[in-house]
């Protein structure tokens, strides 16, 4: 079992260099001078560890998503006295903690966790009880307090309509807000410790009130609307890709998503974030949320940058990245956004049919056309990526749906800037 999020970066390396060692290992079986009985034994020993890690880390996370600041309730200490090494685990409390209050050394705390507690004496378990009870509750006090909440863009949010205008105190109700999306005092979420930013660092409260809004429609969603579960099965991605073939395709594309398990929101960015779009999780929950802002209104930025966010949901999202913030997207040389615009690259246009794309080599609006059909996909698509590997922007100015998504998601008279 993973102790505490040290041992849980620990495995997520050990995680990759494993999956990276069976990649290597897997390309031998086309050497012919390796036998392939050794061969298979080696990827069944690899991939039994492989298994057993990501068993581990998962069993973490689940402990992390049901447990985080949960205060233990003294009543079911005797009942159900795993919930308290579970309560540790999420919270990040040391095993050398628990040792102090009983006045024992840390093997004996590890010995007893072993059994999940379940040998220990009322009177030990009661002070575990009492102890991770006042620790959390001291912690969620020292997180609130960090909060500037005078920070907020108070009259930007109230022009458009985030906050009741009125005498109502804003401050309360974005507290309320933070309350009500994060769950009691949880601001270690709210003040982006668990986020990547990828561009120039935005106006930090900016940027948390746009993601409160967000989450407040997302949330919304999950209320009226039975969403199902999501799992990670990339089957579906060829229809989403399709479906840009349709004059309502963005729209649409909200729908489907949405039947997969993944809210899709489209939210303005606010001034001093020049955002194009963000990959989360709607907290206490495992559904994920994909925000764009159109900060640029054409058709082949709404599906690469929507591929992208895709990319981040698929590969890189989890309790302990739970948000991801993207400025410029595909202008980055980050490991994690390489990984995303790949992933977006290789689902929108895979690497067979790119291969095969004649117009990458007759600059034509007929071949475009040709291209697109062949692939059924949307021609602003192929035209966006020719115009950025060429690195020449003033190619199929006509053919990249320029104006065409905004007016699907707002009426004429939003305000953007």
């Amino acid at each position: 079992m993973i102790l505490n999020s040290f041992e849980f970066h620990l495995t997520e390396q050990k995680i990759e260099k494993i999956r990276a060692t069976v990649s290597e290992v897997d390309k031998k079986k086309f050497d012919t001078s390796i036998s392939p009985i050794l061969l298979k034994i080696e990827l069944n020993s690899l991939n039994a560890l492989l298994n057993n890690l990501v068993e581990q880390r998962d069993y973490y996370l689940e402990i992390s998503r049901n447990f985080k600041n949960k205060n233990p309730i003294r009543e079911d200490v005797i009942k159900s006295p795993e919930n308290l090494v579970y309560i540790r685990i999420a919270n990040d409390i040391s095993q050398e903690e628990i040792a102090a209050i009983l006045r024992t050394n840390v093997e004996e705390v590890k010995r007893q966790e072993a059994y999940l507690n379940k040998n220990l004496d009322v009177i030990s378990l009661l002070k575990i009880n009492d102890y991770l009870k006042e620790k959390i509750s001291s912690n969620l006090d020292a997180n609130s307090s960090q909060v500037s909440w005078d920070k907020f863009p108070i009259r930007e949010m109230l022009r458009r309509g985030w906050l009741p205008s009125g005498d109502a105190d804003p401050i309360s109700y974005i507290k309320g807000l933070v309350t009500d999306i994060f769950g009691n005092g949880k601001y270690e979420v709210a003040l982006h410790r668990k986020f990547s930013f990828n561009g120039n660092f935005p106006s930090e409260y900016s940027l948390f009130a746009w993601q409160i809004q967000v989450l407040k429609k997302a949330k919304e969603i999950s209320e009226q609307s039975k969403v199902p579960k999501f799992n990670k099965d990339l089957s579906w991605l060829n229809q989403l890709v399709r479906i840009s073939t349709d004059s309502k395709g963005p729209l649409k594309a909200q729908e489907f998503l949405l039947s997969k398990g993944i809210i899709l929101i489209v939210e303005p960015h606010l001034p001093s974030t020049y955002l194009d779009g963000a990959a989360m999780l709607l907290p206490n929950t495992s559904t994920p949320v994909i925000a764009l802002t159109l900060r640029y209104d054409r058709l082949d930025n709404f599906w690469f940058v929507l591929l992208h966010e895709l990319g981040h949901v698929f590969l890189h999202l989890n309790d302990e990245r739970i948000a991801i913030f993207d400025e410029d997207v595909g202008m980055t040389t980050d490991q994690i956004e390489s990984e995303a615009d790949n992933f977006a690259l290789n689902n929108l246009i895979p690497a067979e049919q790119w291969d095969v794309c004649m117009c990458r080599f007759y600059l034509n609006e007929e071949t475009l056309k040709e291209d697109a059909e062949n692939f059924n996909i949307h021609p602003s698509i192929i035209a966006g990526r020719i115009r950025k590997e060429n690195n020449n922007y003033q190619i199929f100015n006509e053919q990249i749906g320029s104006k065409q998504v905004r007016k699907l998601f707002w009426d004429n008279n939003y305000d953007f800037e």
